[in-house]
């Protein structure tokens, strides 16, 4: 860990501001395409079902959405993005009484602020917090046994969190970007069937690793 905080500390100690791409003036207008795919196996324990095997689940996110951008600042936008999120978890047979599959229909909107740190123009990073909101829709889907339920409920999300991403500008007109890390604060409120009215909060961390997401962009105005 205190590897890449020196890493990072001598890459800023390195860069440069553009005087194009992110001048004071400049806008940007794009989407982002996302996706992530992850797999657990559970193990339940103390049920009063059946005892079998553990099983598998697979979790499969697709997301996409416009985004707009717009420099107050040599170096700094201010933005907003909104999105489209849908997402399907698979189990694989069980004796455990949990659906066989789970659908997530998610409608989200974003606002943003980024700082920008570039090297020769091209290459860098850029960071900042954001402020969004989603709203979600899911359902679960029954499974062969009588064991097995269904429900459907809808939550409204709110979040605040702090992003990290990669930055690369293959010519003055034209942006691409990719998630590094995301911290986030959630507070949700849900209800819906076969449960009752809730409220959570959290906090979660996503690298990389985790998930894709990249962006592609066009560069307007400015000094550019």
């Amino acid at each position: 860990m205190n590897k890449r905080f020196i890493l990072i500390a001598v890459f800023l100690l390195i860069i440069k501001f553009s005087n194009a791409q992110t001048s004071k003036g400049s806008q940007t207008v794009g989407f982002y395409l996302g996706f992530q795919s992850n797999s657990s196996t559970y193990v339940p324990v103390g049920t009063d079902t059946t005892n079998g095997p553990s099983f598998t689940g697979k979790n499969n996110n697709f997301s996409f959405g416009p985004n707009y951008s717009y420099f107050v600042a040599d170096g700094l936008d201010i933005g907003a993005s909104i999105g489209l999120v849908s997402s399907t978890e698979t189990n694989s047979d069980n004796n455990f009484g949990y659906p066989v599959r789970y659908t997530n229909h998610q409608a989200s909107a974003m606002l943003y602020a980024r700082k920008y740190f570039l090297l020769k123009n091209k290459f860098g990073i850029r960071t900042g917090p954001y402020v969004g909101y989603d709203k979600q829709s899911v359902k679960s889907y029954d499974g062969p046994s009588e064991n097995f339920y269904s429900y459907n409920y809808s939550s409204n999300d709110f979040n605040a969190g702090f992003k990290l991403e990669l930055v690369y500008y293959p010519s003055p007109k034209l942006g691409f970007s990719a998630n590094l890390a995301n911290i986030q604060y959630q507070h949700s409120t849900s209800k819906g069937s076969n449960q009752l009215n809730q409220n959570g909060d959290g906090f979660s961390f996503n690298g990389a690793i985790s998930g894709l997401q990249i962006s592609m962009f066009y560069v307007f105005g400015g000094k550019g």
